[in-house]
């Protein structure tokens, strides 16, 4: 697959909600939104710079076997795969295959992500370290979206392997970058709601990852968490198993609530965790247990026209 690779040779990223929020079908009104923040900030997209020379796709994926090369590469294909996916996402797609099935690079991804790890737990995770898995997760995020590759993905259990990112409690700003995009990749996985998936997901507690990440992450990973679960509930099988555990129902409600409440009391929030917070009611509702428990219990701000100027 030949094609320009280019490198961005001052390693100003790409809009971090540009690069989750861009491949997350049914969020038109987040993209939305993000385009009106853009405006208003009088912001506008990185362009990449190009590499002085051209190179294969093929050529870049060496220079992830070779430790000394490896940082370069992934920067490399991360902000190639962040155009590729807006201007040639067919091509974006076959990348994810070419990425996945090159020998020995899931092991060499997973080795990035232990190593980030290690780097976590001892305190050391800074923000060149957060830049680099951040590429890695990138890979991921393109992997997650091809669906041959996506079921080999779940298959080998490699999403769990993301989790503990989610779940750091540092909420700095270049942690939460980190912990946005493993979440995306969870979402791009789980957002075909194929049946496989949504089982793996349910058995590996990621409604209760989601609540977690929701409870300690920015705007943004709350949003890409309430996606997931929205991608959950929106299964027979995830909306069942949401609505059968009363703990988990509780926690899901309760977490639907204090959303709101925050947004009450902070009114310049921008308003996409609400309509987020008004589709899972939605969903909730098709669970005859899950409804008459909102009967009772439906925050008084969704009645009291408090969110009207919102809304409209």
């Amino acid at each position: 697959m030949d094609t320009q690779l280019h490198e961005d040779a001052q390693e100003h990223p790409n809009s971090l909600e540009d690069r989750t929020l861009a491949l997350l079908h049914d969020s038109k009104i987040d993209q939305e939104i993000q385009e009106v923040k853009v405006k208003k900030k009088g912001g506008r997209k990185h362009k990449v710079k190009w590499m002085n020379r051209s190179m294969a796709l093929s050529d870049v994926i060496l220079e992830l076997y070779d430790d000394d090369l490896r940082e370069n590469g992934l920067r490399c294909l991360g902000n190639h795969l962040n155009e590729r996916r807006e201007q040639d996402p067919d091509k974006y797609s076959k990348a994810g295959f070419f990425v996945f099935h090159a020998c020995g690079i899931m092991a060499i991804l997973l080795q990035e992500v232990l190593s980030a790890w290690e780097k976590m737990k001892t305190g050391n995770l800074n923000i060149r370290a957060s830049k680099r898995i951040a590429n890695v997760l990138t890979l991921f995020q393109c992997i997650a979206a091809n669906k041959e590759t996506r079921d080999k993905l779940v298959k080998a259990h490699i999403p769990a392997y993301l989790v503990p990112f989610i779940l750091l409690e540092n909420t700095e700003d270049f942690i939460e970058d980190v912990r946005a995009i493993a979440l995306s990749v969870i979402a791009i996985t789980v957002q075909a709601r194929e049946t496989e998936v949504i089982r793996w997901a349910i058995k590996n507690n990621i409604m209760e990852v989601c609540l977690s990440a929701i409870d300690i992450g920015s705007e943004l990973s709350k949003v890409i968490a309430m996606h997931i679960m929205e991608s959950i509930l929106q299964t027979k099988f995830g909306i069942i198993y949401s609505c059968e555990s009363t703990l988990l129902l509780g926690k899901f409600l309760k977490m639907c609530e204090q959303t709101l409440l925050v947004l009450v009391r902070e009114q310049d929030l921008a308003p996409r965790p609400l309509f987020h917070v008004i589709r899972c009611y939605i969903l909730l509702c098709k669970n005859c247990r899950a409804l008459e428990l909102l009967k009772e219990n439906l925050p008084l701000s969704l009645l009291d026209n408090t969110f009207q100027d919102v809304t409209e």
